[in-house]
């Protein structure tokens, strides 16, 4: 029944057109019969003629002619107050929360695109950054990166020191005694595939570090040092997949206390970081 109730108001709407124009036509017809003649009941026919053809002209053109027109613009009054705010709602402020967790490999290339200088991300193992160089694509997230290092881009990685009491700590207070391990996986690839790139001879250069500071948030930073610097950050929350962590891109320009706190947190990181080899 459901899957028939378009037509049947297609059926009901062309019923009510074509009744409209029928006592529109008979009240036309009626009052030009009764027009001129005298006597009180032509007189009355004459003006309830009038009236119903009237009553039923004004409402059955403007459904005709009108009110498509006057719900077009509705639409697009209504679409141009959505675009004034939506940048109030979507970072206009300068922060937007996916709280849907994990963004996709494109999007984050794209998160990425602008970066004019400097390109640093933390993580306690960075496992799912390692993924989009080894399993995805290159045109997916390898490629966005050449094209990064080829414009001069400076890319630092920094993964939790395996060798670490607090990484080693960390994993055994979450029942994952194999994440050190991973860890140090993760930064060998990472390492490997900075080595390819520093082969290719871009410009820019691609560095993979352990840092001795335990990352608590999985965190992004584009630019760091300018103006236009962003950042993108995603908690470590007991009890909820890595992948469904909320996360938060943060504006530099709209935020610039918040985004300095972010800034300071990395640096200390790096300052308190030493290299990694790729083949080690």
């Amino acid at each position: 029944m459901e899957n028939n109730a378009p037509g049947i108001r297609r059926l009901l709407s062309r019923f009510r057109a074509a009744l409209a124009l029928c006592v529109l036509l008979a009240g036309l017809s009626l009052a030009l019969l009764s027009n001129g003649r005298d006597g009180f009941g032509w007189a009355f026919v004459n003006e309830l003629a009038l009236f119903a053809a009237a009553g039923v002209a004004v409402p059955f053109y403007y459904d005709l002619f009108l009110r498509d027109a006057e719900r077009q613009t509705f639409l697009q009054e209504l679409a141009g107050v959505i675009d004034e705010r939506a940048p109030a709602v979507n970072g206009g402020r300068g922060l937007t929360v996916h709280a849907e967790g994990r963004l996709a490999p494109t999007e984050k290339a794209d998160f990425l695109e602008g970066a004019q200088g400097e390109i640093v991300e933390v993580g306690v193992a960075l496992r799912s950054l390692t993924s989009l160089f080894i399993s995805r694509p290159a045109r997916d997230f390898t490629e966005p990166v050449r094209r990064l290092l080829s414009r001069g881009v400076r890319i630092t990685y920094l993964v939790a020191d395996p060798e670490s009491a607090l990484t080693i700590e960390y994993a055994r207070s979450i029942g994952d005694p194999d994440l050190p391990a991973r860890a140090a996986e993760s930064a060998r690839q990472l390492a490997g595939v900075a080595r390819d790139f520093a082969a290719e001879g871009h410009p820019g250069r691609m560095e993979v570090r352990f840092t001795r500071q335990l990352p608590t948030c999985y965190l992004s930073l584009v630019d760091p040092d300018l103006d236009t610097g962003r950042c993108r950050t995603s908690p470590y929350l007991a009890g909820v997949r890595r992948a469904e962590s909320p996360v938060l891109d943060i504006v530099r320009a709209h935020q610039p206390q918040l985004f300095e706190r972010y800034v300071a947190h990395v640096r200390h990181a790096q300052d308190d970081s030493r290299p990694v080899d790729a083949d080690a």
